[in-house]
């Protein structure tokens, strides 16, 4: 039988099924924003930006009074940007012979490299953007004999925070894995095998997550600031003025905690006994009186209420974060990525394959016709934003 030759439409679309495949973080987050986004006359734009808003807790009041005889409370909406601000690609050189190959050749010996490539570098991007924006952590002990046990911790901090049950997913090194693989397999539902199984690096599911093995795991490293306290009381706000006694850095990603400063119920208010973990959201020099930029916001009073208390002048500061890998747990809604279609530029050939996943890759190609080959490249366009930062959990390993 005679050999078809390739079309970009063939590769483009087995080229977003690969990226999809090989990227199984990218493959468990929100992707439904793309329509969102407005379209000149050469399609989706680098920098175009959709703003994204996230409801808030409201306050309840008692008995029949409206609002107990004050005024209502003000609707506070949070709203983050996502913009289309990342654009990469892999380069291709082949003559015409190679795309004379059988499908199935090319996808193997041409194809699939290149998109490991490619998905391995987008996934390190997303989920190191991830990791840094999110405040909640726990710790496994590898050498522990219940290691899993930070599994069922990290499932209590997304409940804690409300997070729904279900599309929770859970990114692991290869050294959690396998000191977490004697004790998963016993929890092991075989019946989330055949959804999950095409997605690379799927082990089981368990503590309500799916679990994948991931090469592509964040790494993270604390700053040099040392000895840091609370410069001033009843700070409020994303803003929180500190003192190192050692002055030195605070990088973004840094998780901390606040002597006397402890995490609520997020509709009750309800002090929940534990202190409450916050993130350093902007790298930061720290010596005397430095404000840096913290997530989630400090505010002891309804509506939004996300402390039991302001912090006291002269609090101690106290860093949770450590260095290393940093493996994350995650509901499908506390992130979002957009991968935009990219046009064909004139005079040149290609195909913008679109997944109903909301992938999106484009191949195109530009010839040397004195040299019998073409050039072409692989294209993906997109942007990512953590929405509910608090709907994650780092599970750092030691």
């Amino acid at each position: 039988m005679a050999n078809t030759i390739l079309t970009h439409q063939m590769i483009a679309r087995e080229a977003a099924k690969m990226l999809e495949e090989e990227a199984p973080f990218i493959a468990n987050i929100n992707k439904g924003r793309q329509d969102e986004f407005g379209k000149d006359t050469q399609g989706y734009t680098k920098g175009d930006t959709v703003k994204i808003k996230i409801p808030t807790a409201g306050r309840v009041f008692s008995g029949a009074k409206f609002a107990e005889g004050n005024s209502a409370s003000a609707v506070i909406e949070e709203s983050v940007n996502l913009t289309l601000d990342t654009q990469k690609h892999v380069a291709l050189q082949f003559g015409a012979k190679e795309k004379l190959l059988d499908l199935t050749d090319f996808k193997d010996r041409i194809l699939r490299p290149q998109m490991q490539t490619l998905s391995s570098v987008v996934e390190a991007d997303l989920i190191s953007k991830g990791v840094v924006s999110v405040p909640n952590q726990v710790a496994m002990n590898l050498a522990g004999s219940n290691p899993s046990n930070a599994l069922a911790l990290a499932r209590a901090k997304l409940n804690q925070y409300l997070a729904p049950a279900g599309e929770r997913s859970a990114i692991l090194s290869s050294t959690a894995n396998v000191a977490l693989s004697g004790e998963v397999s016993r929890m092991y539902n075989p019946t989330r095998v055949s959804e999950k199984a095409y997605l690379q690096g799927y082990v089981a599911s368990a503590f309500g997550a799916d679990l994948y093995e991931h090469q592509s795991i964040a790494v993270f490293n604390n700053g040099t600031a040392v000895a840091i306290t609370v410069t001033g009381a009843n700070q409020t706000g994303k803003s929180l003025v500190v003192t190192a006694t050692t002055a030195g850095t605070l990088t973004k990603g840094t998780v901390f905690n606040i002597a006397g400063v402890n995490a609520v119920h997020p509709l009750t208010g309800q002090d929940l006994g534990v202190l409450q973990d916050f993130v350093v959201v902007e790298d930061a020099t720290v010596g005397a009186g430095t404000a840096i930029s913290i997530f989630p916001a400090l505010n002891a009073t309804a509506p939004n209420k996300t402390t039991s208390t302001l912090p006291a002048n002269g609090a101690a500061i106290a860093v949770k974060s450590v260095n290393g890998f940093q493996n994350l747990e995650f509901h499908k809604d506390a992130f979002t990525a957009a991968f935009a279609p990219l046009p064909v530029l004139a005079s040149c050939e290609g195909y913008t394959a679109r997944l109903p996943s909301g992938i999106s890759v484009r191949v195109m190609t530009f010839g040397d016709g004195n040299e019998d080959i073409e050039r072409t490249r692989i294209d993906v366009l997109y942007g990512f934003q953590t929405v509910r930062p608090l709907h994650a959990c780092r599970i750092t390993q030691a």
